[in-house]
């Protein structure tokens, strides 16, 4: 009995005097804490983040630099145009004035001002009469010497006005609009099925126009594609494969377009140079 009785002294000891020994606590009902400098850091998430995308492609500076008249203004008269374009064959641009109508009030040319395989200013006075008013529709472009197919386009719309104030509305330097990135200038495309991809601008719904022409320079294949951009102005990719039949290799051309939503004809054109195999 006296043993016991010292069992149960010494456990009722122990169990009072618990909380003097390290990791001992009998009245705890949680385990002990873990000291801060072992927790890893909590991050909690910003509601901006998203997924990291790369940075796009830089595009080449346009073409085909139309600085002046800028889109909008209204021209009475002789019509100034001016602006830089890249090396074309002999430095000839061709300029085209078209009417709402699709009527052409006005052709000529101009000369890059620079040596042959530079990039130069250019810059022509156009005459014109109209009677009222009219919306107008100004293109600049280069053309083949193989085939005389225009090349590139770039192209402003104007109002013409037969009397009244002239307004030349700013234009800046801007990337090019539309940049084919395949098939590269002077690639052989086969096998009946054309693989064509880049980064454009497209004026209507989104929509560019892929066309392929022969040597002659005959349209023998064309399909619309939509630009993958978030809103209407905005710079974004494209691609198509076009199905194409030929017999014999020859030169052609990969062309995307940009129809007017206005106008009678593009408001800009890409081309490459490629060879078409059957």
């Amino acid at each position: 009995m006296t043993r016991l009785r010292t069992l149960a002294t010494l456990t009722l000891v122990l169990l009072l005097a618990g909380c003097n020994f390290p990791g001992i606590n009998p009245g705890a009902t949680t385990p002990p804490p873990i000291p801060e400098e072992t927790l890893p850091p909590i991050r909690l998430p910003s509601a901006t983040e998203g997924p990291v995308l790369p940075p796009p492609p830089a595009l080449p500076e346009e073409t085909i630099l139309i600085l002046e008249p800028g889109p909008g203004s209204r021209l009475v008269g002789s019509i100034h145009i001016a602006g830089m374009a890249d090396p074309t064959f002999e430095q000839f641009l061709g300029i085209r004035i078209i009417l709402d109508d699709g009527s052409v009030a006005a052709q000529t040319s101009a000369t890059i001002q620079a040596d042959w395989g530079n990039r130069g200013p250019f810059a022509v006075d156009v005459p014109i009469t109209v009677s009222g008013e009219r919306n107008a529709f100004i293109q600049v472009f280069s053309d083949s010497p193989r085939d005389g197919g225009i090349t590139h386009l770039n192209s402003v719309g104007v109002i013409l006005a037969e009397s009244g104030p002239v307004n030349i509305a700013p234009a800046s330097p801007h990337p090019e609009d539309i940049v084919i990135t395949l098939p590269a200038s002077g690639a052989t495309v086969s096998g009946g099925m054309a693989h064509v991809e880049g980064i454009g601008i497209a004026s209507f719904e989104q929509t560019l126009v892929i066309s392929i022409q022969n040597a002659e320079g005959t349209t023998i294949a064309t399909v619309p594609v939509i630009v993958g951009a978030p809103d209407w102005g905005v710079s974004g990719p494209f691609g198509a494969d076009i199905p194409y039949s030929v017999t014999v290799e020859q030169p052609g051309r990969i062309v995307v377009s940009d129809p007017s939503m206005v106008f009678v004809g593009e408001s800009h054109l890409a081309s490459v140079e490629v060879n078409l195999a059957p």
